[in-house]
């Protein structure tokens, strides 16, 4: 089990980029990363190579993970007559970098989108785990097309995939709630059904999501990005991988990433910084000692979870607010209960009031991991009461009497 919360985005860089040093690693270590791709390694390139364990060396001394992209082990072209050969190149490339502690695993390619590329993406991260069971194949799905649609056909690939592979995780991109609030619904909808197919079957479920404006999706403020992680944690999802952390020159039409097409951190590279580092000082070691029990909604259901009533719960009784929020439920493995409540409000602070059986249990405020636990006042519902700003999240423990 990881020991914090996973923070990663999509690099493209080659290692033949000479703009492109090991001063970025320091880069993505102040946003807050810790699990990050490393861009494109040539292992026919020596100084590729040499480049490549630069950043691998300074990962470490950071205390991050890196995931390499050498071009082989990955799902296209992976069909069972080219097997044998992908298995040949991919243990080419292990060779050259096993063993390095910072080395979080290999990427297995992007966005398989039918069954063809499906059985291919199974046998390509089975190739990876047979040759690096140490290891942790990165495989993007696309969740933004929810594929397969159905939740049964969803579950028997991630079924398959898990017990023919040896997989542990399995990532999918959303980027529909940068759109508008129809799109927030369809994320909501979309990360629902990914997550619990995940769970049912037993994957540790990380989405992509947007860090990029470019066609429908709109820039992200500091709003967007906490919104976007805290949604995420609270529905059952284990890491992010953000989509994607540097503009580039022959794509003017994506804008308003971390980092421009000029090298330069732009005004949403500290909105992300900042959510990031507030998340994992908050609950980022939290969340992987926690197991998702049950999510609710208060105010629209956007037609995917239920609405949180007074017989939701054995003793949070009632939310008393007019706005948007979320609530998830969590054991935890020190033997406690955990909830937690997410601001769904895009621009609004949100006051809401928490209502619980106080002859069964108390409730205490849950921060810096754990660090402080005070005593959430209750005797009445004046007392009890929390305000979040938009996409802010709150966390409780409940102590059984």
């Amino acid at each position: 089990m990881a020991e914090k919360y996973n923070f990663g985005a999509w690099v493209y860089f080659p290692m033949s980029d000479e703009n492109y040093t090991v001063k970025e690693v320091d880069r993505w270590h102040e946003c807050g990363f810790n699990v990050m791709m490393a861009g494109v390694t040539n292992i026919n390139d020596e100084n590729q190579v040499k480049k490549t364990f630069e950043f691998l060396d300074r990962a470490q001394e950071l205390g991050m993970k890196l995931i390499l992209d050498c071009e082989e082990g990955t799902y296209w072209g992976c069909t069972a007559d080219r097997a044998e050969g992908e298995e040949k190149k991919f243990r080419r490339v292990y060779e050259v970098f096993k063993g390095h502690p910072a080395l979080f695993g290999f990427h297995a390619g992007d966005e398989p989108s039918d069954e063809g590329d499906l059985d291919n993406a199974i046998r390509a991260v089975g190739i990876q785990k047979k040759v690096a069971p140490e290891l942790t194949p990165y495989l993007n799905l696309m969740g933004g097309g929810t594929y397969p649609k159905s939740k049964e056909k969803l579950v028997a690939w991630m079924k398959r995939y898990k017990e023919e592979t040896g997989a542990k995780m399995v990532c999918f991109d959303l980027y529909s709630q940068m759109i508008n609030d129809a799109g927030f619904t369809m994320y909501i909808k979309a990360v629902k059904h990914m997550v619990e197919a995940a769970e049912e079957v037993g994957l540790e479920p990380w989405l992509t999501p947007l860090s990029s404006a470019h066609h429908v999706y709109g820039p992200s403020t500091e709003f967007s990005y906490m919104m976007q992680i805290t949604t995420a944690a609270a529905m059952g999802v284990k890491g992010l991988t953000w989509f994607r952390l540097y503009d580039r020159p022959h794509a003017p039409n994506y804008h308003d990433s971390p980092i421009d097409e000029y090298g330069e951190t732009t005004p949403s590279f500290y909105w992300l910084m900042v959510s990031q580092r507030r998340f994992m000082d908050q609950f980022g070691e939290l969340f992987p000692r926690f197991t998702r029990k049950k999510t609710w909604l208060h105010g629209f259901h956007r037609f995917a979870y239920p609405i949180f009533g007074s017989n939701s719960h054995e003793i949070i009784k009632k939310l008393v607010t007019f706005e948007d929020c979320m609530i998830s439920t969590f054991d935890c493995d020190d033997g406690y209960e955990y909830f937690c409540i997410v601001n769904l409000e895009k621009e609004i602070i949100n006051s809401i009031g928490i209502e619980y059986d106080h002859e069964k249990a108390d409730i205490k405020e849950v921060l810096l991991n754990g660090k402080i636990i005070r005593p959430f006042a209750a005797a009445n519902i004046e007392s009890a009461q929390i305000m979040l700003y938009p996409g802010q999240m709150a966390m409780f423990r409940i102590e059984r009497k």
